[in-house]
């Protein structure tokens, strides 16, 4: 594998090096590119990139007049895309003439704007210093219908860890696919906007609807009829899909506003598979797991003027989840439900300031109501990597109302490009929480709990309902400015404040770079940055809520059964709890560099990242007994503390690559991530084997993937059909290897064997292959050019006004369209091992107990006008 990633990447290299080179005799050409918004002013600090068909594409800026200027170029055609905040990209294809040619580039408000490609809004230095890939509408149009299935495809392509952002905004549900007009994945991101290190950004964009009504109706149904058997189910597993979505986009007044509804519904189960070991013999089964889901969008973006446009958008979801918590070793009786509720509103209100300044104010409001409650009330009988029945111990209700407001000001200085802004992040928290009321016998095998011996009894004892309040801000400054044609620089600040943490000052500098080596068509990028993390609401809640006195956790070593507190040798420990030291914000430096190269219609990426992490938080049981058995506070029992006192490593290498035939509409997209990522703690409320070493602990982290592969091809079929296959593989998860016993006697059964880590051990590798096959037809007339239902139009520019018109993506011109399609899941019912036990008193000892689903078929329709 990696010697053919090396003979790739050099064929990638070698192969322009070897093409003839044109004769320096041949007449030359210039080209001035004059950028202009829609009343005819002079846009400054333009983004203009001319990519000649032989050679590389070259960046610069437009200057005070506007105007950007080329010499020294090939009579032949060249491809012209220009950018600028708060505008449409502009994009058109001219043939050069020899000597002087003119261009004029007039770029659209990007909310009046009908094109199907937008700029992402994140500033200069996030494009120079990042490599990104766009997917397009068709693109789009094979990957999963359901919202859950299309985010993890786009999650799986971005190789796993990925920060969505839609128009902006963080977080929250994607919208459907037919109102989304372009994705587009970013690495190694080093803007001071960013929080978030060490993660791809996927950018949505949906369409404005200022032309016409359009509108889609989507039917997704699936059945276990056409399933394959799960591997660890006896017989094929119950399943039912039934889900429905529609929406409604278009103009309450032509290019001035426009109005979107969505409605979204789902009434499902699946069936998850139990395989456990009791003292009555090994159990299988299925349990149902019913899901049902219902919500609402509406949004209206309305042009307040000219210059300034207002968005605004509500959405409501009521979700709720049955027979939760049930599988492997877990038994029916182990279920619990989960309801939840949202009210989202969000708004932005992006104007023009000048010919040389932009600003976007973000708001955000969201209202959440989530409940846990247990189907049974007895108390929990957990088996070690065996069997696990009684109550799941869950009943909560939480309720979260959260503000989130950023600003950011983009305005140009000479050569300049800054970007200033500021993020504010505000919660209130509200929660009513008695996990483990009923209290949990834990036993290291099924002999231990034959004899009746449990190795503890833990029981969290009061209630209480904890309200705080977190806020978290955010200041940052960004100057992007370009050296010279080939060379690009970013260097910003960013600092940040949290209550709760005493440090105040988490100062963040940034820099990234683009450099094009010689005028080549390699593209060299990379930057440097500190990055800090949030203590998060949970963390906090649980320091207030287990403080010892009014909640607090019941300890009990080698307790009686099934009265814990009449065991011969039974102590007890009544006093447990949760405390947090004087932390700081973790921090983490991040550095990363790679190359891109174009060759025709394929595009090559590979890039290497290292992320190094430093005041983590962990938890440590301060009051664990010494070598002797004694606590430092007498009569208490766990005392965990939360410090920042961990630290990560993680290493990334990216290659990615994709070719496209336009003319076919067909695409091939490919990318590998290798990653060796490595952690103090698996998170900050987890303790450690032995406390007294908690350095003991470093060693992969849980979610150490080491080898990713995905690929994706879209492609026409005979008859007006189209294909879409992906394929994804993973190496296995790590799980950690214990005696299933508390040698050390501090009240978690986690030892390990002497000289063995944490997560050592790999499970095996999961692979899935997907397939889609779709096939429209269109009646109804056709759509005439103005209702905006056509292909994409912009006029080449080649010699005038008079100039023929450009093609920019082939749509359907049909005035109604109705789609079916059949997707299958893991089309070659390939079985993936998932959850290997590592305790050596489990029989299931270096066993998977579960695997992923089996072949599912799904089938659905699609009506649009």
């Amino acid at each position: 594998m990696r010697v053919l990633t090396l003979l790739l990447w050099g064929g990638a290299v070698a192969l322009p090096l070897l093409a003839p080179r044109a004769e320096a005799q041949t007449p030359r050409a210039s080209l001035r590119v004059i950028v202009v918004d829609q009343t005819g002013a002079a846009i400054v600090s333009a983004a203009v990139r001319v990519t000649p068909q032989d050679a590389a594409a070259i960046d610069l800026a437009s200057n005070e007049r506007g105007q950007a200027v080329l010499s020294d170029l090939s009579p032949a055609a060249v491809q012209i895309h220009v950018e600028a905040p708060g505008f449409a990209p502009y994009d058109a294809q001219i043939t050069l003439r020899r000597g002087n040619n003119n261009h004029t580039a007039a770029l659209q408000i990007a909310s009046l704007q009908e094109e199907l490609v937008v700029t992402d809004r994140d500033g200069a230095a996030s494009r120079e210093s990042s490599f990104s890939t766009t997917l397009n509408e068709d693109d789009l149009a094979g990957l999963p219908d359901d919202p859950d299935e299309f985010e993890e495809a786009l999650r799986q392509m971005a190789g796993g860890d990925a920060v969505f952002q839609v128009n902006g905004f963080r977080g929250g549900r994607l919208p459907p696919k037919n109102q989304i007009r372009q994705v587009r994945f970013r690495t190694n991101a080093y803007g001071a906007e960013n929080h978030e290190a060490g993660h791809a950004f996927i950018d949505v964009q949906t369409k404005p609807g200022m032309s016409d009504w359009t509108g889609n109706a989507n039917l997704g149904l699936r059945d276990d009829v056409l399933n394959a058997r799960n591997a660890f189910a006896g017989t094929r597993a119950p399943e039912q899909f039934r889900r429905f979505s529609g929406n409604i986009l278009g103009p309450l007044k032509k290019e001035r506003t426009s109005f979107t509804f969505n409605v979204e519904g789902n009434a499902s189960y699946d069936s998850q598979t139990i395989v456990a070991e009791t003292p009555e013999g090994r159990f299988t089964g299925l349990v149902r797991r019913p899901v049902d889901r219902a919500e609402v969008t509406f949004g209206v973006e309305h042009a307040l003027t000219a210059k300034q446009t207002l968005r605004f958008e509500y959405q409501h979801r009521d979700d709720e989840r049955r027979n939760l918590g049930v599988g492997d070793f877990s038994l029916p009786e182990r279920a619990f439900t989960r309801e939840s509720g949202l009210h989202q509103v969000r708004g932005s209100l992006n104007t023009i300031l000048g010919k040389a300044a932009f600003n976007e104010l973000r708001v955000e409001f969201r209202a959440e109501d989530t409940a846990q409650r247990s189907v049974s009330s007895d108390p929990a009988i957990v088996v070690i990597d065996a069997f696990t029945r009684g109550g799941a111990g869950l009943a909560s209700d939480r309720g979260l109302k959260a503000l989130d407001i950023v600003n950011n000001t983009d305005f140009t200085f000479g050569k300049h490009v800054f970007r200033a802004g500021a993020r504010v992040e505000a919660g209130a928290y509200r929660w009513l929480d008695a996990r483990n009321a009923n209290g949990t016998f834990t036993f290291g095998s099924l002999e231990a709990f034959a004899a009746g011996s449990p190795t503890t009894y833990t029981q969290r004892l009061g209630q209480v309902q904890t309200s705080f309040s977190q806020v978290q801000v955010a200041a940052y400054l960004q100057d992007d400015f370009r050296v010279n044609r080939n060379l690009s620089l970013s260097v910003g600040v960013r600092e940040e404040v949290q209550n709760h943490v005493s440090d105040p000052m988490n100062f963040m500098p940034r820099a990234g770079f683009s450099w094009n080596p010689f005028g080549s068509k390699t593209t060299i990028r990379g930057g440097f940055g500190l990055f800090h993390d949030w203590l998060s609401a949970d963390v906090y809640d649980q320091t207030l809520r287990v403080n010892g006195v009014d909640q607090r956790d019941l300890l009990i070593l080698d307790p009686g059964y099934p009265d814990a507190s009449i065991g011969a040798s039974a102590v007890v420990l009544p006093g447990g709890r949760v405390q947090l030291a004087n932390v700081d914000l973790p921090a983490s430096q991040q550095f990363s560099i790679g190359a891109e190269r174009s060759i025709g219609n394929a595009t090559v990426q590979a890039s290497y990242m290292r992320q190094d992490g430093w005041r983590q938080l962990r938890s440590t049981n301060v009051n664990a007994p010494d070598e002797h058995g004694a606590r430092p506070e007498e009569g208490v029992g766990t005392v965990a503390e939360i410090a920042s006192t961990g630290k990560l490593r993680a290493n990334r290498l990216y290659l990615t690559g994709n070719y496209r035939i336009p003319q076919k509409r067909a695409m091939f997209a490919v990318n590998y991530v290798w990653s060796d990522s490595k952690n103090s703690a698996d998170n900050a409320l987890s303790l450690p084997a032995d406390s007294r070493n908690p350095d003991a602990e470093w060693g992969p982290s849980a979610q150490d993937i080491r080898h990713r592969i995905f690929t994706m091809f879209n492609f026409p079929l005979p008859k007006g059909a189209r294909g879409n296959i992906m394929s994804q593989a993973q190496s296995g998860l790590p799980f950690t290897i214990t005696t299933g016993r508390d040698d050390n006697r501090d009240g978690v059964t986690n030892d390990r064997p002497a000289g063995i880590g944490r997560n050592t051990e790999r499970g095996t590798w999961r692979w899935d292959l997907n397939a889609r096959v779709s096939r429209g037809f269109g009646f109804g007339g056709q759509r005439t050019e103005a209702s905006g239902g056509g292909a994409t139009i912009q006029r080449r520019a080649g010699d005038g006004e008079g100039a023929p018109m450009m093609m920019m993506m082939e749509r359907s011109n049909d005035r109604f369209r109705v789609d079916f399609y059949v997707q299958g899941y893991n089309l070659l019912n390939h079985v993936n091992y998932v959850n290997f036990s590592g305790n050596r008193l489990s029989p299931f000892f270096g066993l998977p107990t579960s695997a992923g689903p089996a072949r599912r078929v799904e089938v659905g329709m699609q009506f649009a006008f």
